[in-house]
């Protein structure tokens, strides 16, 4: 959760973890034994152990192993949009780059930066990728790679000049 999406998305979701215990040193050593930087809340009405609390028995799930821990994507109207039991990293992704307009296939390639414009500014963001100044995310990733070879390089720069020419 915390490298693969509250450090990715962390500028266009919220992340919160919900622990049943109210015992501040017990928080405290999880967060900083798995390095977490998003906020973890206490569930009311939790008696801790495994009993959950108000949040738990709202968004309760029967598993046949712990009730910990609970995955959930709400969106922004509060709708539940996936909820599991085991940690699914991809479908995660998924639905929140769904939720975000992160969408790669509504992408053009060639523009690197999603401005619906070809223009000089992709061609910078491009020449930063392969000298390595920026990495890219998966949709930038595919836009960079005009002629779909995977790899980026001059051979894509000079596609997108063709773009821009109007020479393609």
């Amino acid at each position: 959760m915390e490298t693969t999406v509250w450090q990715e998305f962390n500028q266009d979701i919220i992340v919160v973890g919900i622990s049943n215990t109210s015992n501040a040193g017990v928080i405290n050593n999880f967060v900083n034994e798995n390095s977490l930087t998003f906020p973890i809340l206490y569930d009311p009405g939790s008696p801790g152990g495994v009993q959950g609390g108000d949040t738990y028995d709202d968004y309760y799930m029967p598993n046949d192993g712990s009730p910990y821990p609970r995955d959930f994507i709400i969106d922004q109207s509060g709708v539940l949009q996936y909820a599991n039991n085991e940690i699914d990293t991809e479908w995660m992704l998924y639905v929140i780059n769904e939720l975000i307009g992160n969408n790669c296939n509504d992408w053009i390639n060639g523009d690197i930066n999603n401005d619906s414009s070809i223009n000089i500014l992709d061609i910078v963001n491009i020449v930063n990728i392969i000298l390595e100044i920026y990495i890219p995310n998966e949709c930038e990733q595919l836009a960079s790679d005009l002629n779909v070879d995977s790899t980026i390089n001059i051979l894509d720069i000079v596609l997108i000049v063709n773009i821009i020419l109007g020479t393609h």
